[in-house]
């Protein structure tokens, strides 16, 4: 059997974190279990920033003509050679390389399509996918790109996830995509959101939106969420590789996203409770996503130097006004 993990990764930085845990954790269990591995990282918007020595045996791709995007890409990856594709997002981090090993044993049953490894919306999605490229290539292209559907009931339209279409497709057809249970995955995954869609967003227009683009930390919970994931993805890059992580071209740390600074700013003008206690129960979640990461590289929450950007009085408030509206049968 053979196994191409696939990710697509606009920055360097994270993908040289990234592929330091693939390398470390994944790709030797794989093998161990007999199969022939590929990693092939789609180097999106900045190729020349992936030094080939840091990600050694893998395959660097470039945007082409065969494939302009990361959406692209993923198709283009179910043309190459191979009987299982991993479709790994850019900030999830296998922990436990045996684990997902163990899942190929699903695909002894031929009538299973893909094995959903973690789940963020209603469909398996391509997050951390492992697809019997058989029978993904069987569906009419574009197979995983994402689409609308319902236009002529906007705003009610349907909006599909990459992955979501071939996911309904293939179980209509009597396929089978098995789903890992959240809880399964929780200790053997290290999930971060966002890292590279505010990144983007800073680079693409935050030179336009000036100081509102900060305001956005603040209005825009993903954003938020995204540069807080970053915040602590930087505290480990640092730790490992002694290097400044999402820089902006001056080179100051997490200027590329949010310095601690201004996501502590932004964080101290939300008045609204409920949305303030989201955010911490996210927050917290993504702690301990790293101390599990952390502890891959022999590493201690407290040899990490994470910056704290709510004060803990305001955790406390957070947590106390979620647990009122779970009792009172509202949610967080």
């Amino acid at each position: 059997m053979k196994v191409v993990v696939a990710s697509a990764h606009r920055y360097p930085d994270l993908a040289r974190l990234w592929f330091r845990s693939v390398a470390r954790d994944l790709v030797p269990a794989l093998k161990s279990a007999g199969a022939d591995v590929e990693v092939v990282i789609f180097r999106d918007s900045t190729p020349e920033g992936f030094e080939p020595r840091t990600f050694p045996g893998a395959t660097l791709l470039a945007p082409s003509f065969e494939a302009l995007d990361f959406i692209a890409f993923y198709d283009a990856s179910l043309e190459r050679p191979g009987d299982i594709l991993f479709l790994l997002d850019a900030d999830v981090f296998v922990l436990d390389g045996p684990w997902v090993a163990s899942l190929l044993g699903h695909f002894e049953d031929p009538t299973v399509a893909a094995v959903s490894l973690l789940r963020r919306t209603a469909q398996p999605g391509v997050f951390a996918l492992l697809a019997r490229r058989e029978a993904y290539r069987m569906l009419p292209a574009p197979v995983l790109a994402p689409s609308y559907e319902g236009l002529e009931r906007w705003p009610r339209a349907v909006n599909r996830q990459p992955g979501d279409r071939a996911a309904l497709t293939l179980r209509a057809r009597g396929k089978k995509i098995v789903d890992v249970s959240p809880a399964a995955a929780a200790a053997r995954l290290a999930d971060f959101h966002g890292t590279t869609v505010v990144r983007a967003s800073r680079e693409i227009f935050g030179d336009l939106l000036g100081p509102r683009f900060d305001a956005l930390f603040a209005e825009k919970p993903y954003f938020a969420m995204g540069a807080y994931d970053n915040l602590l993805l930087g505290s480990l890059f640092r730790a490992v590789f002694g290097a400044p992580f999402a820089a902006a071209p001056g080179g100051v740390h997490l200027s590329g996203s949010a310095t601690p600074e201004d996501l502590r700013d932004a964080l101290a003008t939300i008045h609204d409770r409920t949305l303030l206690a989201r955010l911490v129960t996210y927050f917290e979640r993504s702690d301990r996503a790293l101390t599990r990461l952390a502890a891959r590289e022999g590493l201690t929450p407290g040899a990490l130097h994470v910056p704290r950007v709510l004060p803990r009085r305001r955790v406390l408030e957070a947590r106390a006004w979620a647990a009122a509206r779970r009792l009172l049968g509202r949610g967080a």
